[in-house]
Formats: structure tokens, sequence, C-alpha cells
């Protein structure tokens, strides 16, 4: 495998990807698939600083596939586990949905995500994965981009190597975006558990189980029956002020206990993370040849999490663009409607978190299970809006849709000013 080889490395690199995460990896095996030939994927480096992949986190996603509900190949290789129907419920109210259309629901494990990804990178001459490095600083000059950076554990001492590239991917979150400054924060901690017997539940994905809301916000489980003795149970905060995930551990075991019931229970892993949801702006890069990727400009959905697949997506732009003409490409916006429908909803929720469990709960009540998955995959048509739009309920939306159009007045007018004063 391509990792780790300091002695042969080169001093110029087409392409140097900082970060080996989700992002980093799936342009690297982007590249690898859309190449007509495996020597015309340009020369790559990626540097990521952890020293091994571990089994740390899990991406979900919904997918109606290609052909009649059929998920396209390159998802399916990487999926661990599908289910046909999903949940939502908040006090004794569910709404239990499936597709009409062939969607489901899918679970990738990052250690098998990883596994794959390392694998198809080895086999193409052309890219290196360097792993246990950290990069220090990153220096744009008028030929190329150079990029400083060290091996070996953060804080010791190592000598500083340098690689110039042509084009740079940067998967770090951007100095210049304050993920503090997110309408909410999307808080999780959860455990994979293994049970002394079989669960009852039913082969149901409950994506926002026991919807509800305390003194510090809005919340709800999320759980996955893995097998008939295995879970994946997540306890879920939305948050306008930075809370460290380690805070909710306890509340994840109490969902575990409240979940498995009588039945004991062994941990086999945990997982945990910050989504920032509905960041102030879309990070435009001012050089192109050093573009950002990332949760820090896009990558998740601001008013769901969900990032997978929308970083499959940008991961085959990208690729295609670097394979064309060299030049890779940045996340694109959303359409502005849907930015204005996200920002509304999560100004509302953030104003209000009483009215979450409303809200979530009259999408899955009122709207068509397709129609509600095409908006929550980015992909609605103008029907499926209409419909989000009139299943919600107005008043406290209308509000927060008055609120977020004057916020919208003052930027523009402290931009004005500022360009004047300048």
């Amino acid at each position: 495998m391509h990792t780790n080889y300091h002695d042969n490395l080169c001093s110029n690199y087409e392409l140097v990807i900082i970060g080996g995460g989700c992002s980093g990896l799936s342009l690297a095996s982007s590249l690898c698939r859309l190449a007509t030939q495996p020597e015309h994927v340009p020369r790559t480096l990626i540097i990521e600083p952890r020293s091994c992949y571990t089994d740390d986190r899990s991406w979900c996603f919904w997918e109606a596939g290609v052909n009649a509900g059929q998920t396209d190949q390159k998802s399916a290789d990487l999926v661990a586990r599908s289910w046909q129907a999903w949940q939502f419920s908040s006090g004794s109210e569910r709404h239990l949905q499936s597709s009409a259309s062939g969607w489901k629901y899918h679970y990738v494990p990052a250690i098998r995500f990883y596994d794959q990804m390392e694998k198809q990178i080895a086999r193409n001459q052309n890219i290196t994965l360097l792993k246990g490095t950290h990069v220090m600083d990153v220096n744009p000059a008028d030929h190329h981009i150079e990029v400083v950076f060290e091996s070996g554990p953060s804080g010791a001492i190592n000598e500083p190597r340098k690689v110039a590239a042509k084009q740079i991917v940067d998967t770090r979150i951007p100095k210049n975006v304050d993920v503090s400054s997110a309408l909410l924060k999307q808080v999780f901690f959860g455990f994979e558990v293994n049970l002394d017997g079989p669960h009852q539940l039913d082969d149901v994905a409950r994506v926002m189980e026991d919807m509800r809301v305390d003194d510090e916000g809005f919340m709800f489980d999320y759980v996955l029956p893995l097998n008939r003795n295995s879970l994946l149970v997540e306890f879920t905060r939305f948050s306008g002020k930075s809370l460290p995930p380690e805070s909710l551990r306890n509340d994840a075991l109490k969902s575990v206990r409240r979940v498995c019931g009588d039945l004991e229970f062994q941990v086999v892993r945990e997982e945990f993370g910050v989504i920032p949801m509905g960041l102030s702006s879309h990070v435009l890069s001012t050089d192109p040849r050093w573009i950002h990727t990332g949760l820090g400009v896009g990558a998740a959905r601001p008013s769901t999490g969900y990032a997978f697949k929308r970083i499959q997506r940008w991961a085959e732009r990208c690729a295609k663009g670097v394979l064309c003409d060299g030049t890779g490409r940045g996340f694109q916006p959303d359409s502005g409607l849907l930015m204005w429908m996200d920002r509304v909803f999560l100004r509302a929720i953030a104003g209000n978190p009483a009215i979450a469990p409303q809200l979530f709960m009259s999408l899955a009540r009122d709207v068509s299970p397709d129609s509600l998955l095409r908006f929550l995959t980015d992909r609605p048509s103008p029907r499926d809006l209409i419909a989000v739009m009139l299943a919600l309920p107005k008043l406290p939306l209308i509000r927060c849709a008055l609120a977020e159009l004057y916020a919208r007045m003052r930027t523009a007018n402290r931009i004005q000013s500022w360009h004047a004063f300048l």
C-alpha cells in the first residue's frame, strides 16, 4: 500500500489533498474510477494526520438508485445494512414510512469505507496516502503552492518536509469560517452495542425517535437495528451553543438502556461529533488552485446534517474537473430557495426549540415519503417544495421568514457600507 513511504516522496505533485477523511478519500476514489487509464490519474499526495483508521463513525443516507430502486454499484459496495422502512416519533405519535419507488435507508460503517478506499487507492501508483502527517503551512506562489508538513506524533521534534502542488483540495475547516456562528449545532454521541439476547424491535430505521424538548432544547434518539442482537443507538441534541460531544455520553447511555430494556449489553464502539447547521455564508476560494471542502463549506445539508451523498456528488464533479483541465471544483451552493427554506426552518427551531417536534412530525405526517426524501436529499421538484411548505405550521415560519429577510437586509447594508468606506 502506498502509504508512509517518506523516502519515495516526490517534490512536485499535480494534486495535494489535505485530509484523508470522507471527502479526501472519496475524491481520490473518484479519480481512480473516472480516469480512462490508471496512469491518467494525476500524481496525487493525500496528507492525513491519523496514523491509522478506526471504526469511529458511520454514514447513512437515502437512495433511490438508478434502476428500479437498486443502489448504484459504488455505493452498494460500501453499504453494510439497508432498511426499506423508517420511522419518526414524538410522544405517542409515530409515523412509519416506506417508499413507493424503491428508496432505501443505507448504513456505511467507517471502517468498511476506509478499508475499501485504501485498497482502491493502493492499486494506483500515482496516488500516495501519507498517514500520521500534519500540515504546518500552505504558501501560494506564482507557479505552484508550497505545502509544508511534518510526520510523526504532534508536538514531537520532526524535520519539516515541503512539496509543491499545482492544485490543493483542503478538507480542513477554513480559518475564516466560525463554526460557532452556525444557527444550530447538531451534537451527537452514540454506542454500537451487542445484546445478550435478541431485541424485539422491528426491522425499521428509527431516524428521529422520541423527539422531545427540555430546558436545553430539542433532542431525539437515533436507533438502527443492525441485526437481531446488535444496535446502534445515538442521542442527538440541536443546540444554539457549542457543546462538547462528551457531555452527551450519559444521555446516550440512558437512551441505550431505554431501547434495550431488560437485556444486558456490551459496548462494541462509540461515535460522536458536531455538525454545524446553517453557517452564515458559503465560502468561495480566492485562489482557484486552493479549494476547500468538508463540513466548513457545505458538505452537510444545513437543516438535516446528512453529508455522505453530497460528498460523493462533489467528489465526482471535482474529479472530472481535475481530469479534464487540472482544476478542482468546490462545493456548489444549494439553490437559493432551498437555502432560504433551510435558514427559515433552522431559525424557527433556534428561536423556539419547543416547536421542533411539531415541525418534523408535520413533514412525516403530511408529505408523501418520496417527496420528503427528494427534499431531504437535495433533489426536490417544485411540487415537492410546495408540499413541504404546505405541511409546515404557517404562523411561526412566517415570523421566522420575516426575521430572516430582515437579517439578510441588514447584512447587505453592512456590506454596502463597508464597500463605500473602502
